[in-house]
């Protein structure tokens, strides 16, 4: 917990309506400009949804600066490198693809009618569509195994770096800035909190058929429980380290990877997301059997002064 028990509900008030506000926004003028449909207009829907990805950290600089000042904006929020970073570090950017893959073999097991891992009807599919002379250049490789294969490797070593300046625009915001001011809560209920938050501010995403194309409005129940579950693990990096940037890493490194399940499906049928993959029911086990080894081993909830010590390393806001 932060040396100051004082929960700051003006500043938490006043993150979680930026937030919220700048990116539902975004989202809405995709709505007035295109319609409803993403598929319509997939570019200008990744565009939208990139530019809402910045929501949390406008919210950030406007409230640490101007709402509820911060001694250090750089300190209390994370940016520095922190504690144990090569650790950290190491364990997002390679345990994660281990996560999105335990998810997916675990989802093959239980609904093996849903995934087409053998024909790999989907990924033949998508080589089709390649242009010709991109087909020719990369030569075996259009092999569907080996186009796979090739995939999974380019998400595991790029995805981190390339989706980095995005993720960092949610990190900044749920893990740097609004966790630490949750922590007077408790460890566990602010976690919970915060994955709460995070997961509903996707909401208008879900409706338009992010993540969940079959489920537009469970969907949105569905992914606040991957939020919750996935926020106490990105939550546990950032508390254990000071800093958001292993929380960073691991955030870009799902989302480079969790799109995979979509083409281990039967051609022309998308494989249901609320039942394979990372942000399916299977997915829920994996990340909830990660949390219960973090209990188990006493690595969380970390103890307090360390917890506030990291999270708030210049004293109370």
């Amino acid at each position: 917990m932060p040396s100051s028990s004082r929960l700051d509900t003006r500043g938490i008030a006043a993150f979680v309506a930026i937030a919220y506000g700048f990116s539902w926004l975004c989202v809405l003028g995709f709505v007035l400009g295109f319609g409803t449909d993403p598929g319509k207009a997939p570019n200008a829907f990744k565009a939208f949804a990139a530019l809402s990805m910045l929501g949390p950290t406008v919210a950030t600089l406007l409230v640490a600066r101007k709402v509820s000042p911060l001694p250090s904006l750089k300190q209390e929020t994370g940016l520095g490198l922190g504690q144990h970073r090569l650790r950290f570090f190491l364990l997002a950017w390679l345990g994660t693809p281990v996560v999105v893959l335990g998810a997916l073999l675990l989802s093959a097991l239980i609904y093996p009618q849903a995934m087409d891992l053998t024909g790999l009807s989907s990924v033949r599919a998508l080589i089709a569509q390649l242009p010709p002379e991109l087909v020719a250049k990369l030569g075996k490789l259009t092999e569907p195994h080996a186009f796979l294969a090739l995939q999974v490797v380019q998400g595991l070593l790029m995805g981190p770096l390339v989706n980095a300046p995005f993720i960092f625009g949610e990190e900044w915001g749920w893990r740097g800035y609004l966790l630490p001011r949750l922590l007077p809560l408790g460890q566990w209920r602010a976690l919970a909190a915060s994955g709460v938050i995070w997961g509903l501010w996707h909401a208008p995403l879900i409706l338009l058929g992010y993540n969940y194309p079959q489920h537009p409005v469970l969907g949105i129940l569905l992914f606040t429980v991957v939020c919750v579950l996935l926020g106490i693990l990105l939550g546990w990096m950032r508390l254990a380290t000071g800093s958001i940037w292993s929380a960073v890493i691991a955030h870009g490194s799902l989302n480079a990877l969790g799109p995979i399940v979509i083409v281990l499906g039967h051609a022309g049928q998308p494989p249901d997301t609320a039942l394979v993959g990372v942000t399916g029911w299977p997915g829920w086990l994996v990340l909830a059997s990660l949390v219960g080894v973090l209990v188990l081993t006493r690595r969380l909830p970390l103890t307090l002064h360390a917890a506030a010590a990291r999270a708030h390393p210049t004293g109370p806001s």
